[in-house]
């Protein structure tokens, strides 16, 4: 992933020449300029004479993959940002008069002097010769530039019918992967030009959508009803997670960050080693349903996935692992994480999952479509309410939001705000006892992860927080799938019995 930096005049002087407000080469001194500081010219910038000079607007692109990088070395290039946006511009030092480098390696870039740098509306570059660069990138807003070049360039892309690379004159350009096994991406630029004040106010393009559920998704209500009598829906949702080794992760002591480091990591290895049969046994004596929200690689573990057949949860996805997520993927790349992460949970567990919850929350703009494409009917990924509701694409259709409840979230309570077992559990009974106090029907996913709520002193403590709430009027247990589209049994409770589900009790129905 390539870094992400504002250009200045500082970190492009390898680069090229900086333009913004300020004259930095006085000296042409024409005599009757009495108001005007006149810059002399750039003494190395050359168009060979013909200088074409031309405006180009660039709108956004989903792909933030950098295909392919170019070089002149008889002449220079300008790109002067215009209008009220910045620009991304992926550039890498010249490498063609390195010393460092053999013959061969002077014909590419060097991947490790490439950034993508974002060029402030108002301001511009003047390449020096040999800087690699590709063509300037939408930061979401649409992007005008002045570009100013030569005819030769222009007329040889111009010339050519499709992409390809290019040793033309003074137009030398390269496919990437034609050159390396890897792939040079760049983040995603708007939540940088946010934070840093350079997008306009109303920023035009909303990162999740003009409702901020994605883009494209708009939310419809549950219709009033869907609890049939019930006050409260809760839905216990264990996370069964695994973590790529040498990455980092949740830390129960934070400050044990040696090489190789053992304690975290054992830690929440713990979890589905004892934690999630520790789960598995509770919610089994209490009669309780609830939902996994499974890694697919925690399922490679044939013991995790015995475990997990054995228990009678519903299984829902929760992404290939949880050192990975769908931030910095382009489309393709996070609807082929979906159908890879569903395929192989179906193919170990024997069902494929329709419940999803993104690792990390890390969604982009497109997982809620993307989800609903794939099938998914019940989504965690938002937190923003106590009811559930839908979410509607005009192609994709629509899928069911449950809200995943951060309050009562066992990383909120444990690891934030670093409450005991039985601060842990009665913060869960007051939320729901508050909840079921209020009006209307409310929903309530428990998130509970096995190597953090599966540890004996938290289990005895929420044994007895269930099973109080498993008492009170108004409040059922649901498996994500169940709520709201199925139906309560009197008690408010999902058993599962030796031939398969069977509600504790007849009753309401969707």
């Amino acid at each position: 992933m390539l870094d992400l930096v504002i250009a200045t005049r500082e970190n492009t002087e390898k680069l090229g020449y900086f333009v913004d407000d300020t004259v930095v080469n006085p000296g042409l001194g024409i005599p009757y300029y009495k108001t005007v500081i006149e810059g002399a010219n750039y003494e190395h910038a050359d168009w060979k004479d013909q200088a074409c000079v031309r405006t180009s607007q660039i709108h956004w692109r989903d792909d933030h993959n950098v295909s392919w990088l170019e070089r002149h070395l008889e002449m220079t290039q300008a790109f002067i940002v215009i209008g009220k946006n910045p620009g991304l511009f992926v550039l890498g030092e010249p490498t063609h008069d390195r010393e460092d480098l053999e013959e061969k390696q002077r014909a590419l870039p060097d991947p490790n002097r490439v950034k993508a740098y974002i060029i402030p509306a108002g301001m511009g570059l003047i390449l020096k010769k040999g800087t690699w660069h590709d063509f300037p990138v939408s930061c979401g807003p649409p992007l005008s530039a002045f570009i100013i070049n030569t005819e030769e360039v222009v007329e040889a892309l111009a010339t050519m019918p499709q992409a390809a690379p290019m040793n033309h004159g003074d137009c030398y350009k390269l496919r990437l992967s034609e050159q390396w096994d890897f792939t040079l991406r760049f983040p995603d630029p708007r939540p940088f030009i946010q934070k840093h004040g350079l997008a306009p106010q109303p920023f035009p393009v909303p990162l999740m959508g003009q409702e901020g559920y994605g883009a494209g998704m708009h939310r419809e209500e549950v219709a009033a009803g869907w609890a049939k009598g019930k006050k409260v829906v809760v839905v216990p949702v264990v996370n069964v997670e695994v973590f790529v080794p040498g990455s980092r992760g949740p830390a129960i002591q934070p400050h044990l960050q040696s090489t190789p480091e053992v304690a975290n990591r054992g830690w929440r290895d713990y979890g589905n080693t004892r934690g999630l049969k520790r789960l598995v046994e509770m919610f089994k004596e209490l009669g309780l349903p609830a939902t996994a929200v499974i890694n697919s690689e925690a399922v490679k573990d044939e013991d995790v996935a015995k475990v997990l057949k054995g228990s009678g949860w519903e299984f829902g996805a929760h992404g290939l692992n949880n050192s990975s997520g769908a931030s910095h993927m382009s489309r393709q790349e996070e609807e082929a994480y979906f159908k890879q992460t569903l395929d192989d949970l179906q193919e170990t567990l024997g069902s494929r999952p329709q419940t999803w919850l993104t690792p990390g929350f890390s969604v982009t703009e497109r997982t809620p479509e993307i989800a609903a494409k794939a099938g998914i009917q019940a989504l965690l990924d938002f937190v923003d309410d106590d009811v559930p509701f839908y979410l509607k694409h005009e192609e994709a259709g629509r899928t069911l939001c449950l809200p995943y409840c951060m309050e009562t979230n066992d990383f909120s309570c444990v690891l934030a705000k670093q409450l005991d077992a039985r601060q842990y559990a009665q913060t869960i009974e007051d939320h729901v006892r508050q909840l079921a106090k209020e009006e209307g029907e409310k929903v309530v996913c428990l998130g509970m992860h096995t190597f953090v709520a599966g540890t004996p002193a938290r289990v005895l403590a929420l044994t007895e927080t269930l099973q109080r709430l498993r008492e009170l009027p108004g409040v059922a247990f649901a498996t994500a799938a169940q709520a709201p589209r199925r139906r309560f049994g009197a008690c408010g409770v999902f058993q599962r019995a030796r031939r398969g589900a069977r509600k504790c009790c007849e009753g309401l129905r969707t």
